[in-house]
This record gives structure tokens, C-alpha cells and sequence, in this order.
């Protein structure tokens, strides 16, 4: 079938990645705080979580040109397509980073533009529906933002920003993963991602002097809490 006939995305066990915890969204203040799992059927998506996305697509488009830009003058020639190591190494054509950048445009075509609004799939538009929604979710975190195929696309499309600006709106509703979320509240509550604590951080010096003197017979002796 196309990738067009809205195939649910299937979620096998280690092949993907964690949601965000609640503790995770709470401490830095994002929004839909709550517990939840990929692996459930509900996501416990605010009720009104269509016209969230839609303003907030809306609201990007208009704040970055280039954004608009992307979303219109991909040609889907493929040169972008055995550049990415995702694609490489799992061969699924949804994470070419052409079609991964598809899907945030075919909901791009369907409600902001003339034709996808007439025509819909036959414009290239999809509605935004909750599978569309978890398909999307599992495609834009399956790239680590490396733009090479940036580099090799003769328009000069970015496509890990389209990548960034689609956790963007999935982040609007409550939708990261812990890989992220995590280490950015542990900045926020303690200067860094790993979270470590100040006596854990002395103590990793300690043992960087006692590596150091071993290699090279100098003792260094450095200050903690000096500008």
C-alpha cells in the first residue's frame, strides 16, 4: 500500500523510543503533564490536541521563512534518501529523511494550502488523525539532526529543521521522549544533563587527578568554586 493510505505505525518492542516521564515534563514546565506510555492506545492527548498542533504549525510557519519554504519547494528527487544512516541501517523508506519530511507536509498540504484543502489525498493532503499523529512522532525522533542530507539536497532544504520544528508541535502536546526531556530537566535543577551533584562531580575530579598523576607523575591541584 502507499504510505498515503495512513497505515498505523506498529510498535515493536525495542524500536522505540521511551516517552518522556512525568517528572521529565513537570520540571521544566512543559505542557500535558501526565503518565503515560507508547506502548498504550491513549496518549492522554488534551481534548482540543488537533486545533493545538494546527495553531502552532500555523504560528511557525508565518514566524520562519524558511520553514514555509521547505514545506513547498521539495521536488522528492531522492538525493537526500541513502545519505541517512536511520534509512541505511533499518531500510524503512519512512525514515528517508524526503519521506520523513513528507509527513509533516502532506498535514501541511491538506490545511494550509488552496489545493489540499479542494482536493485532500489527491493533493497530497492528509488529515491529521491520531494514528497520523503517532506516525509522525515515531519518525521525528528517528534522527539525530546530523544534516547530511542537507548537505546533498540541490534545493538546499534543512531538513533536520523540519525534524526540529515537528518535535516542536509534538512537544506541544505533552509528546517528547525521555532521552530528551530527561537531560533537560536535569539542567534546569542541576547546571547539568546528567544531573550529578556537586559531591559527585568533586569526586569524578578526584579520580581525572589520580588518572592524570598516573600517565604523566604531575599532580594537579585544581580549585572548586572560584570564579
Amino acid at each position: 500500500k502507499s504510505w498515503m493510505d495512513n497505515i498505523p505505525v506498529e510498535f515493536k518492542k525495542g524500536m522505540f523510543c521511551w516517552g518522556n516521564k512525568e517528572k521529565s515534563l513537570k520540571a521544566v514546565d512543559f505542557p500535558n503533564v501526565r503518565k503515560w506510555s507508547v506502548a498504550d492506545d491513549d496518549w492522554q492527548l488534551p481534548e482540543n490536541w488537533e486545533e493545538i498542533f494546527l495553531e502552532g504549525f500555523k504560528e511557525r510557519l508565518g514566524k520562519y521563512r524558511s520553514f514555509q519554504l521547505f514545506m513547498d519547494i521539495c521536488v522528492r528527487c531522492g538525493a537526500c534518501a541513502d545519505k541517512c544512516h536511520f534509512f541505511i541501517g533499518g531500510g524503512d523508506p519512512k525514515n528517508m529523511p524526503v519521506l520523513r519530511a513528507e509527513l509533516l507536509r502532506s498535514i501541511y498540504r491538506r490545511y494550509f494550502t488552496a489545493p489540499g484543502k479542494a482536493l485532500g489525498k489527491l493533493a497530497g493532503g492528509r488529515e491529521l488523525t491520531y494514528d497520523v499523529l503517532k506516525e509522525l512522532w515515531y519518525y521525528a525522533y528517528q534522527c539525530t539532526e546530523c544534516r547530511r542530507c542537507s548537505v546533498f539536497c540541490p534545493y538546499g532544504i534543512d531538513t533536520a529543521e523540519i525534524t526540529i520544528l515537528a518535535r516542536e508541535l509534538l512537544n506541544l502536546l505533552g509528546l517528547n521522549i525521555d532521552w530528551i526531556a530527561g537531560p533537560v530537566a536535569n539542567c534546569y535543577r542541576t547546571g547539568n544533563h546528567l544531573g550529578l551533584q556537586p559531591h559527585t562531580i568533586k569526586d569524578s575530579f578526584d579520580m581525572f587527578i589520580e588518572d592524570i598523576e598516573a600517565y604523566t607523575g604531575v599532580k594537579v591541584d585544581p580549585s572548586f568554586n572560584r570564579k
